[in-house]
């Protein structure tokens, strides 16, 4: 190996994740994932902010309506990509980059049949799935022309995501983030020209948005291209050991998103028996919205998550709890301003996807209720990067399961049934408590089975 093989490697060592001060490494790391998840929302947002617009309330409805789909999908990038990851910064902080180069090779195939298959079966069965979401009627069309496109981009779309995750693990979270906000810029470009100009409607947002995810992961593709970082890219049969580890991290955000996928389904139902269209249009104004005031914090997430990793395999384990710490106290000061925002401005806030008076009452209604806990969220967010990012998967699995089936399920099944449409939007701060509680309880107890003397020794 020439001392050019070397160069790209030594430039862009991950050693500086074990040893630079760690406000520095949280602003390098999340800034740019919280600007690449914010961008990648876009891809939603914009489509929505359009079709709002220019199309009207049953084309917001219909783009609602193909939403848990969509975070179905999402699902299964977080299986791969989440796992993938903190397999590859572990590795990174043991000086494995075989290892790690193996990981990245075995996952990226997996992804590409796994998700090709997914589109196949996807696009045979549209209709029930659209009518399980509870499309019906006139929301049916709409529906169907938006998802039947938006699956052609499926396979690109979760390469381009879960080879990003795999990019920030080494130390390079600008350029994972360049992915995102590259495609994002194209797909508003691509909306501006598809909807209001040519007339396209909710046909057009589903064509923006196959094209720009292909634009991503045609420079994430680059990246290896050029060996611009420190692993080197080589498709690879997975070895089964290594699709059970990162199968196994993943699982917990695997289920947390299908879950919700499937709670998004009965939210809509709920929605469309208690409130009609109209309020299964104010779901998406508010869900647009929604992923805004989100992913900031799933980006810090993400970059904490990282850190854990990498200064875990390098038993680094004070600087882990220092990390959690600093995490944890922006992550609450961010939804509490998130929180005020939304109470005093909900209505201004709304005015981006729509004009409709009518449908600005009540979405805006439904807003200020469903943040009343989103204080607590950001605490659940990165408990469960710490217990992901140490490869807990048990823990996080069990997190995840009871925030579900104790709160999140119970909740869109009971509250509705006492209180109409006040008892659906009830669902969102119930969830988020409830689930707080629990990482917080489970938190406790593994900061006390650490101990500081532990911490020291190390």
């Amino acid at each position: 190996m020439t001392s050019s093989d070397l160069a790209p490697r030594q430039a862009a060592s991950p050693d500086r994740m074990g040893r630079e001060p760690i406000p520095k490494l949280l602003a390098a790391f999340a800034l740019p994932a919280t600007v690449g998840m914010m961008v990648n929302a876009l891809y939603n947002v914009v489509d929505r902010i359009f079709v709002g617009r220019f199309v009207g309330p049953d084309g917001l409805a219909a783009t609602s309506l193909c939403f848990p789909f969509i975070m179905l999908i999402f699902s299964l990038c977080l299986l791969f990509g989440v796992g993938a990851s903190t397999l590859i910064s572990t590795a990174l902080g043991e000086k494995d980059a075989e290892r790690a180069e193996r990981i990245l090779g075995g996952m990226t195939l997996s992804v590409f049949v796994l998700f090709c298959a997914v589109a196949i079966a996807s696009a045979v069965f549209i209709d029930p799935l659209l009518r399980v979401s509870g499309a019906e009627g006139r929301l049916m069309p709409p529906a169907r022309e938006y998802l039947g496109i938006s699956i052609l981009g499926m396979p690109l779309s979760c390469l381009a995501y879960t080879l990003s995750s795999c990019i920030r693990a080494e130390g390079r979270p600008s350029f994972a983030m360049a992915t995102q906000v590259l495609g994002a810029a194209s797909n508003i470009a691509l909306d501006a020209l598809f909807i209001p100009v040519l007339g396209m409607g909710v046909v057009g947002a589903a064509w923006g948005t196959v094209i720009s995810q292909a634009v991503s992961a045609l420079w994430v593709f680059s990246f290896y291209a050029r060996r611009a970082g420190v692993l080197r890219f080589r498709f690879a049969l997975p070895r089964p050991s290594d699709l059970f580890r990162i199968t196994a991290i993943g699982l917990s955000p695997f289920l947390n998103n299908l879950v919700y996928s499937f709670f998004s389904v009965m939210l809509n139902r709920a929605l469309f028996f208690h409130g009609g269209p109209l309020a299964v249009s104010a779901l998406g104004a508010f869900m647009g919205w929604d992923s805004l005031l989100f992913l900031p914090v799933v980006g810090l997430g993400e970059a904490a998550q990282t850190l854990f990793a990498y200064n875990n395999g390098a038993r680094l384990m004070a600087r882990v709890l220092d990390i959690l710490k600093l995490s944890l106290i922006i992550a609450s000061l961010y939804f509490a301003a998130s929180v005020l925002s939304v109470y005093f401005w909900a209505e201004g806030m709304l005015m981006l996807f729509t004009s409709d008076p009518e449908l600005l009452e009540v979405a805006a209604h439904g807003m200020r209720i469903s943040y009343a806990g989103g204080i607590f969220v950001g605490t659940l967010v990165i408990i469960i990067s710490f217990f992901q990012g140490l490869g807990r998967a048990g823990t996080c699995l069990f997190m995840n399961i009871t925030r579900q089936f104790l709160f999140l399920i119970p909740s869109v099944l009971l509250l509705p049934k006492y209180f109409g449409l006040q008892g659906v939007w009830l669902c969102f701060p119930a969830m988020d408590i409830g689930g707080a509680a629990v990482g917080l309880v489970l938190l406790v107890r593994e900061y006390g089975k650490m101990g500081l003397s532990e911490f020291e020794r190390i």
